[in-house]
């Protein structure tokens, strides 16, 4: 039989001998295929981003949720590279069976919901909400008791005796248990004296089944009837709050007493570095940043207590304060002797390792959190208060000078003639102009007041008690030539500072306006020629 010629080989050649060319030169492509392969595969492993996922209680709607805190995933995901982060919303049963399976890195969730995770699951909390509301923050919360605005009848929480009343579940903290706390101490045991229907989450159940005659009253969380009205889906002049107390302080509607906010709390299977970085990403999130406003918060702070919310769940011994049957010490030795014998051989072998690991750790967790703490509320290079911790001071002062009627001072400094400094010796010397400066200005002030960074070449001055119109003149004189001596970071140049000033209670009332007039009369000040300081008036607006 005649031999066909491959492509390209010419006719008559005999194609024995090149076979087994052929079949090696097919073996080692194939082979390097499969290298190639896994080195890719490799690279694409390294590259991979390490997923944390973020339990959040969701009281409302579930699509809702996501929606909200996606934000705020998007920023940690951000600011922490090959983390990404996302958001599980869960009622409360599904967050047990998320965190047995260990499904859960992070959880933010109510106090008494922590609590419980704490005792069961180890979770420890790291951070506490902020939220702010008509130009107020505010880092509590309460419950609400309502009822149709019709119900001429129900004035009082005892006028419920015998009614309906809807709620969402017997675990939630703010939509139930205040509540019960709260009828409890008015003399009317909720469960024999009322007829409480469990509807279930979102909260806003409970309030469409008042609207529709379904219940008499219901129980929600604080903010939840503002935001249905903000929302379009009620409208609040329908409905009516039973019990209300009257708290200037705070901006929604409210039946009992307030609660710290909801804490973000860590696995323990979860790293103490990431934590860390979780944490200093969120205190130095900006207030009111997009991922703040997308879930209605307003920033972070560090971990409150929860002292109250713990004195409430053991009024009502609910676990882990529940009451426990005694146990006879006598049984247990007789049942576990072997056992307990054996753990105490285990102890005392491991007692010098732990406790050496133990003393370690100890002193990394106390340096971590110092380092927090500062990062929380100092500025990185002058070391004054930063936004955080003047937002903090400013909120104790206005509500301190409304007790006492005393005048505060709120003064936004602008250097002047500063950028040259930056153009003509470099960036490093106007940060040594910066540090310097800012020692000048805190020496320049009486004790107990307050010099913070607002940012870049800006400060701001918080001065408590003011008695005296002369009295702020004097202060602000001593500062501009405080600010006009030499410069001992570069020798022969001068800056000079631009003084906007506004008034409690002449100017505002609250901080946010405070701070809007002080920077309208600094501008002023800039306009006529800087080294000086403007007070606002209702002519510069």
């Amino acid at each position: 039989m005649d031999l066909i010629p491959a492509p390209g080989c010419a006719a008559g050649l005999s194609y024995a001998p090149n076979r087994p060319q052929a079949g090696w030169r097919i073996v080692l492509v194939l082979l390097l295929f499969a290298a190639l392969s896994v080195l890719c595969a490799g690279v694409q492993a390294a590259t991979e981003e390490k997923v944390y996922r973020v339990g959040v209680t969701a009281f409302r709607d579930k699509s809702a949720t996501v929606r909200e805190w996606g934000p705020t995933m998007d920023f940690l995901s951000a600011q922490i590279p090959g983390a990404h982060f996302e958001v599980v919303p869960l009622n409360l049963p599904e967050f047990e069976a998320a965190l047995s399976r260990r499904e859960l890195d992070f959880v933010l969730t109510n106090p008494q919901h922590y609590i419980v995770m704490e005792t069961r699951y180890g979770v420890s909390r790291v951070a506490t909400l902020v939220k702010q509301e008509n130009g107020r923050m505010v880092n509590q919360f309460g419950g609400v008791v309502f009822t149709r605005s019709d119900r001429h009848e129900i004035n009082r929480i005892q006028d419920l005796r015998g009614l309906r009343i809807a709620a969402v579940d017997r675990t939630s903290f703010a939509g139930f248990l205040l509540q019960y706390d709260l009828f409890e101490r008015a003399g009317i045991d909720l469960d024999e004296d009322c007829h409480v229907q469990f509807l279930g989450f979102p909260q806003d159940l409970a309030v469409k089944a008042v609207l529709e005659g379904r219940a008499d009253a219901g129980f929600v969380r604080t903010g939840v009837l503002e935001a249905m009205d903000k929302e379009g889906q009620i409208e609040l002049s329908r409905l009516r709050v039973v019990n209300p107390v009257r708290n200037a302080e705070f901006p929604f509607q409210v039946s009992t007493e307030l609660f710290p906010e909801w804490p973000l709390a860590t696995a323990p299977h979860v790293s103490i570095d990431i934590t860390n970085r979780v944490v200093a990403a969120l205190l130095l999130m900006p207030p009111d940043s997009p991922a703040a406003r997308s879930a209605r918060y307003y920033r972070w702070s560090t971990p409150l207590e929860y002292q109250r919310v713990q004195a409430v769940m053991r009024r009502h011994g609910i676990y882990p304060y529940d009451q426990r049957e005694p146990i006879a010490v006598a049984d247990v030795l007789r049942e576990y002797a072997i056992h307990l014998l054996a753990g105490v051989v285990v102890f005392t072998l491991s007692l010098g390792v732990l406790y050496v690991r133990t003393d370690r750790l100890n002193m990394e967790l106390q340096s971590s959190r110092q380092k927090l703490s500062e990062m929380a509320h100092s500025d990185a290079l002058t070391g004054l208060p930063n936004r955080n911790l003047l937002d903090d001071r400013l909120t104790l002062a206005l509500a301190h000078a409304r007790r006492s009627q005393e005048r505060i001072a709120v003064c936004l400094i602008d250097l002047d003639r500063f950028k040259p400094i930056n153009d003509t010796w470099g960036h490093e010397v106007g940060d040594e102009v910066l540090r310097e400066l800012a020692g000048r200005l805190a020496a320049a002030l009486r004790e107990g007041d307050t010099v913070a960074r607002w940012g870049g070449d800006e400060f701001v001055l918080l001065l408590d008690g003011l008695s005296t119109d002369q009295q702020l003149e004097e202060i602000m004189q001593r500062v501009l030539r405080a600010v006009a001596t030499d410069l001992a970071a570069c020798p022969g140049w001068q800056v000079s500072a631009s003084i906007g000033v506004s008034l409690y209670p002449v100017d505002a009332h609250d901080a946010t306006v405070l701070l809007k007039h002080a920077d309208t009369a600094m501008y002023q000040a800039k306009r006529e020629g800087g080294n000086r300081f403007v007070a606002y008036s209702g002519e510069l607006a």
